[in-house]
């Protein structure tokens, strides 16, 4: 296992349908996955090992339903970004984020 850090900035994160952070932050290490809010606060932390993360369907593949310490989080990795125009604009690197960060969640908990 490598010792990098990861770090996805600009992310959407919300518990329930109630925002947490527009601009947030998640921090994957070897074996632990941290959210953080947008003044970089931690929000929840957790070993990978525990930590569920799924597409969220009806997003197509750009929002990411992750669960950790019995938490249910949904997160958006780059539809935080302050000089995207989203609606109507490019989507394409939100998907490439989500699927980045699942990626790089279950290669790391070793489910791959």
């Amino acid at each position: 296992m490598s010792d990098e850090e990861y770090v996805f900035d600009e992310v959407q994160i919300g518990k329930d349908l109630k925002p947490l952070a527009q601009h947030g932050f998640i921090v994957l290490t070897s074996d632990t996955i941290t959210l953080l809010s947008s003044e970089r606060q931690q929000i929840d932390h957790a070993p990978l090992a525990t930590v569920t993360a799924k597409r969220i369907r009806f997003t197509h593949g750009k929002t990411v339903s992750l669960t950790m310490n019995d938490t249910k989080y949904n997160v958006s990795p780059g539809w935080g970004a302050r000089h995207a125009i989203v609606l109507g604009g490019d989507t394409k690197n939100v998907k490439t984020a989500a699927d980045s960060l699942l990626h790089l969640i279950d290669t790391r908990s070793g489910r791959v």
